[in-house]
């Protein structure tokens, strides 16, 4: 007998406890007062908090790469150094000489 109202009673507070903590989340006096003062609703605050956070993995990506791109820069000069020997005339350009 006890152990079938141990378990009705953990059954039941199981059951019904994400009820109780489902009301819906009361703002903070201090976030409400922030959003009167700054004429910004809740949901453009959260937005320009998410644009900086982006802002700053953006700015952590490009020193990332900035710091592995320093080891393969003579590669890259190497392969840009290289002269063609071909010149290329650009006959279509205003101004430019025909060769005859």
């Amino acid at each position: 007998m006890n152990t079938k109202l141990l378990t009705g009673t953990i059954g039941a507070i199981l059951l019904l406890s994400p009820l109780a903590y489902a009301q819906e989340e009361k703002p903070s006096p201090a976030k409400t007062t922030q959003a009167k003062r700054s004429g910004m609703s809740q949901d453009m605050q959260q937005a320009i908090a998410w644009e900086r956070a982006k802002d700053r993995a953006a700015a952590r990506q490009a020193r990332i790469e900035a710091r592995h791109s320093r080891t393969g820069d003579s590669a890259d000069r190497m392969m840009e150094d290289k002269d063609s020997g071909r010149k290329v005339k650009d006959t279509k350009a205003p101004g430019a000489k025909k060769d005859q």
